[in-house]
C-alpha cells in the first residue's frame, strides 16, 4: 500500500535525538501517502511538501454527444437489475463489449442467454473489468486527489496548501514513485515539482508549467540537483537517463557518456551475427546486433513502447517475436511488416480476474517453438503460436491481499531442456510449484527455503533432470541476503549455493551449457560466476560496473554470456574459457585457452600521419593458474616450423591471468638495422607454450 495511518512530517530540532510530529495544516489519516520535502538554502524558514493524497473522488458521468448518460458504464452495471440488462440494445451491449476487449466470443446474444439462464449476474460484466483486471488502466484512469503542494513560512510549524491548480496527471496512480520537490536556493517563490512531467512554479506553488519540453527530456523524473552558487544550473535525473540545463529548465542536453539502459529482461535469436532482445525500463523493447558498438555503426531498433518486458523469439524465423509491457499486455510482432496482434489471455466472465505480474513471465517452450507460457496467477499455456491459450493450473499463488499494484501472481515460468511438461512456476508471494506432468497437476516445493520471498528466477538444470536452481529477493522485507538455492530432487529440499557472496539481492541464477560446474549469477550490485557449483564465487569486473544486472543469458552456439543490467544496459562476455574448466582443471597448475584469431596487417609498426601514434598490434594469451608456484609463468612462442621466437613471463596467481604478446619475434624494436615491419610475424600458426614448473600447456595463435 502507498498509504495509511502514520504518514507524517515530523521535525527535530536537536539533530535527530528526538522528534515532533508537525501537521497543522496538513492532510492526515489513512489517505496520506509519499511525501517529499525541501527547505529553501538561503530563507531556511520556507519548507515545501508535495504529497501523494490517496483519498478518491467522484468524476462527473460521462454523457454521450446527445449529453444523455451513457448507461453502459462499468460502475453502472455494478448494480444493474438483471431484467433492466436483458432489455438494453443489443448494438449497444456489443459497443461496450468490444470497446472494452471482451474477448470475441463475448457478443450480447450469448452474455444474456448466460444471464438469462443465471450463470452470472450482470454485475459480473463489472467486475471483468474490475480494478485488479487491468491494473495499467488503473495507472492512468485515477479517481484520487493525487499531487498536492503545502508551504510552511515558520520552519514547518504551520502548514498551507499552496497548488491553485489541479496536479492531476503529474502522478496518475504512481505516488509511490515519485513524491519530490525542490526549491531554488536563492527564491523561495521558484519551486519544482515532478512525476511523470517535470514541472516549475514562479509564483510559490500557485501555479505550475511543464518545463521539459525542449531537450530530448524524456517523461518519469526522480532526480534534481539545482546548483546552490547558480540556480539556473540544473541536474536532472529520468528514465532516460541524465539532463542539464543551464537557463533554469527553460532548455535541457541529454547526457549519455556513460551510455545508460534499464534493462528488465534479455533474450537472443540464432541469426550470424545474432542479435540481443530487451525490455527496458519506461523506454519499451530493443533488438540489436551482438557485434553491435555504442555509438557506431547501425543503431539499434525498436519493437514495442511503454515499459518493455520479456521477449521470446522464435529459433526457426526471427522475424517472429512475443513480447510487450507492464501487466501482461503481450503481443506477437512480425519484423518483416504487420501490425502487432494481442496475445494475452482472458479469463471467462463469472471467473476471478487475472492479476498480472508488472514483468509478466512470458516464455517460449525449448521443445517446440509454437508452445509458450504465460503466468498470472494462474499457469497459462498455446500451443500454436499464441492463437489460442489454455489454463493448465490452479492459483498457484498464496492469494493475499492486493495493494496498489496486484499481487499474488506469478514472477517465473521455467521448463527443463531435457523433458518436455517438466513445469517450474515461482510467486512474488513466496511459492514455487512443480508440474511433472504438463501442468496436469502442481506440487508446491518451498520447504526449507525461506518463506514469503519474491521468486525471482529458477533455472532447470541443463545436465540432469532433477536438478534446478533458483533465486528468491528479500529487499521488500529488508532481507538483503543473497538466496541462492539448488536441488537435486525436483524442489523437494533445497540447499544454498550462496558460497561467499556478499549480502546483495540475488536476481538470476544461470547454469552454464556446457559446464555444469559453472554457474553464473546477477545481484542488486553486480554479476560473479562460480567455477565450483556454489562454494566460491568471483566479481565480473573488467569492463563491467557494479550496477543491477537482473537478467543473463548464454548463446548456446557462440557460448557468450549476454548480460542484461538495470542502469548500464547490455554486456556480452566470451566464457568459451570459463567453460574449458570443467572436468577438475580448476585443479591443474596451469590451463591455457585458444586466443583469438589476429587479422595480419602490412601497417603494423606504422602511422598514417606524423600527429599519429604507431599502429601496435598485440594479442592477449588467457591462462588459468590453478596451483601458483613460486616462480612466473613462463611463456615460449614457437613458429610454424616449431622454432622459439619469442619468450615472455606471465602472473603466477591463482586464478584467471593474461599476458600481452605484441607479435614481434624476439628482441622486436631492439634489433638494428631492420625495418620495423619485418619484426613481426607473418600469417600461420604459433604455438604458445605456458610452464609452471613442472607442468606445461599449450595453446595455438592463428594470425591470418
Amino acid at each position: 500500500m502507498g498509504n495509511g495511518r502514520g504518514s507524517a512530517i515530523f521535525i527535530s530540532n536537536d539533530g535527530g535525538e528526538t522528534w515532533e510530529k508537525s501537521m497543522k495544516g496538513f492532510p492526515e489519516g489513512q489517505y496520506v501517502g509519499r511525501i517529499g520535502l525541501d527547505v529553501c538554502l538561503t530563507r531556511p524558514d520556507v519548507l515545501y511538501a508535495v504529497v501523494d493524497n490517496q483519498e478518491e473522488i467522484r468524476k462527473e458521468k460521462k454523457k454521450d454527444a446527445k449529453g444523455k448518460e451513457n448507461m453502459l458504464r462499468r460502475d453502472v452495471l455494478r448494480d444493474m437489475n438483471p431484467q433492466v440488462f436483458l432489455n438494453l440494445p443489443n448494438a449497444d451491449l456489443d459497443t461496450f463489449l468490444v470497446k472494452n476487449n471482451f474477448p470475441k466470443k463475448y457478443r450480447a446474444e450469448l452474455i444474456k442467454e448466460e444471464v438469462k439462464r443465471g450463470k452470472y449476474q450482470p454485475k459480473a460484466l463489472y467486475e471483468y473489468l474490475g480494478e485488479e483486471n487491468d491494473a495499467n488502466t488503473n495507472l492512468f484512469e485515477t479517481t484520487i486527489k493525487g499531487a498536492e503542494v503545502y508551504r510552511s513560512d515558520d520552519s514547518g510549524k504551520n502548514w498551507r496548501k499552496v497548488n491553485q491548480q489541479s496536479l492531476d496527471g503529474l502522478y496518475y496512480t504512481y505516488g509511490y514513485y515519485f513524491g519530490q520537490i525542490r526549491v531554488a536556493p536563492n527564491n523561495p517563490d521558484r519551486v519544482f515539482t515532478w512525476g511523470v512531467p517535470l514541472l516549475v512554479s514562479n509564483d510559490g506553488g500557485r501555479t505550475f508549467s511543464v518545463t521539459d519540453t525542449v531537450g530530448r527530456v524524456h517523461a518519469d523524473h526522480h532526480a534534481m540537483w539545482i546548483n546552490p552558487a547558480d540556480e539556473d544550473h540544473i541536474i536532472n535525473g529520468n528514465d532516460g537517463g541524465i539532463n542539464v540545463s543551464f537557463d533554469g529548465g527553460r532548455t535541457w542536453s541529454h547526457q549519455n557518456q556513460p551510455s545508460v539502459g534499464q534493462f528488465y529482461t534479455v533474450m537472443i535469436d540464432s541469426e550470424k551475427p545474432y542479435n540481443v532482445y530487451g525490455g527496458l525500463q519506461d523506454n519499451g523493447v530493443y533488438y540489436g546486433s551482438s557485434g553491435s558498438v555504442p555509438g557506431k555503426g547501425k543503431d539499434w531498433q525498436p519493437l514495442m513502447g511503454g515499459d518493455g518486458m520479456m521477449v521470446a523469439v522464435d529459433p526457426e524465423n526471427s522475424n517472429i517475436v512475443y513480447t510487450g509491457f507492464q501487466y501482461g499486455n503481450y503481443f506477437r510482432i512480425n519484423k518483416s511488416g504487420g501490425k502487432p496482434v494481442a496475445i494475452t489471455p482472458k479469463h471467462e466472465i463469472g471467473e476471478p480476474s487475472l492479476r498480472w505480474n508488472w514483468r509478466t513471465p512470458l516464455v517460449m517452450s525449448r521443445h517446440n517453438s509454437a508452445i509458450l507460457y504465460m503466468g498470472s496467477q494462474r499457469l497459462h499455456r498455446s500451443l500454436d503460436g499464441a492463437e489460442n491459450w489454455e489454463t493448465i493450473s490452479p492459483d498457484l499463488t498464496k492469494n493475499k491481499t492486493q495493494g496498489n499494484v496486484p499481487f499474488s501472481t506469478i514472477t517465473v515460468i521455467a521448463e527443463s531442456p531435457l523433458k518436455f511438461g517438466l513445469l517450474y512456476a515461482g510467486t512474488d508471494d513466496g511459492n514455487i510449484q512443480v508440474s511433472r506432468n504438463g501442468g496436469a497437476s502442481w506440487e508446491p516445493v518451498t520447504g526449507n527455503l525461506p518463506p514469503d520471498l519474491w521468486v525471482s528466477s529458477i533455472f532447470p538444470s541443463n545436465f540432469e533432470e532433477g536438478t534446478v536452481y533458483a533465486t528468491l529477493t528479500g529487499y521488500r522485507y529488508d532481507h538483503f541476503k543473497a538466496y541462492l538455492y539448488r536441488s537435486t530432487d525436483y524442489g523437494k529440499s533445497w540447499t544454498s549455493v550462496a558460497g561467499n557472496l556478499p549480502d546483495e539481492c540475488a536476481n538470476v541464477i544461470v547454469e552454464d551449457p556446457v559446464n555444469p560446474n559453472l554457474l553464473y549469477a546477477g545481484t542488486d550490485h553486480g554479476t560473479y560466476l562460480t567455477l565450483d557449483g556454489g562454494k566460491i564465487w568471483h566479481l565480473f569486473s573488467q569492463n563491467l560496473p557494479n550496477v543491477a544486472t537482473y537478467d543473463m543469458i548464454v548463446h548456446p552456439r557462440d557460448n557468450e554470456l549476454v548480460i542484461a543490467t538495470h542502469g548500464r544496459s547490455i554486456y556480452i562476455a566470451d566464457v568459451k574459457p570459463l567453460q574449458a574448466l570443467k572436468e577438475g582443471k580448476t585443479t591443474r597448475s596451469i590451463v591455457a585457452f585458444a586466443p583469438v584469431t589476429v587479422q595480419h596487417s602490412k601497417k603494423w609498426g606504422e602511422r598514417e600521419y606524423a600527429f599519429e601514434t604507431i599502429s601496435d598490434p598485440s594479442v592477449a594469451i588467457r591462462y588459468y593458474v590453478g596451483k601458483a608456484g613460486n616462480k612466473p609463468v613462463g611463456v615460449e612462442i614457437r613458429d610454424p616450423k616449431g622454432k622459439t621466437i619469442r619468450r615472455l613471463t606471465g602472473m603466477n596467481q591463482n586464478g584467471f591471468q593474461v599476458v600481452n604478446w605484441d607479435l614481434m619475434r624476439d628482441g622486436g624494436k631492439a634489433r638494428k638495422g631492420e625495418e620495423l615491419q619485418n619484426l613481426y610475424v607473418q600469417p600461420g600458426t604459433y604455438t604458445v607454450k605456458l610452464v609452471n614448473g613442472a607442468t606445461s600447456a599449450e595453446a595455438s595463435i592463428v594470425v591470418k
